[in-house]
């Protein structure tokens, strides 16, 4: 009796198991087809990252100009940035930039083209009077 009880006790497991195994199978189709995305966006994402890294600080100086377009001076009267102030906060950027500039044209396929060597100019050996 003890071990048809236990039998059926591994039959039941069994069959609960092989149900858990058909639900886990269905929710990992459902979890490919969620994400299915994932691997595009990160190739754009890849390709385009040199581009926002150099383009987002330029934006943002744009944005903050048209934002603060009306508050031009100061309360007495001077004006808030200078032109030195505006050439060390482009320096500053650039500098911050040139690298990933340096990564972007670097991971760019180039066509180069063979230059066609030009044959030297004879040069006389000797000269006759």
């Amino acid at each position: 009796m003890a071990s048809a009880q236990i039998s059926e006790e591994k039959r039941r497991l069994i069959e609960e198991s092989e149900r858990y195994r058909h639900a886990m199978g269905a929710e990992l189709q459902n979890l490919k087809a969620a994400t299915a995305w994932v691997p595009k966006t990160i190739g754009i994402v890849r390709a385009t990252s040199p581009i926002l890294a150099l383009a987002t600080p330029l934006v943002g100086l744009l944005m903050r100009r048209k934002k603060h377009a009306e508050l031009k001076h100061d309360r007495n009267g001077k004006p808030k940035k200078g032109l030195a102030a505006t050439a060390l906060f482009l320096f500053e950027v650039m500098r911050k930039a040139r690298p990933f500039w340096e990564t972007f044209r670097r991971s760019r396929p180039r066509h180069v083209e063979t230059s066609k060597i030009s044959k030297p100019l004879a040069r006389p050996t000797s000269v006759r009077k």
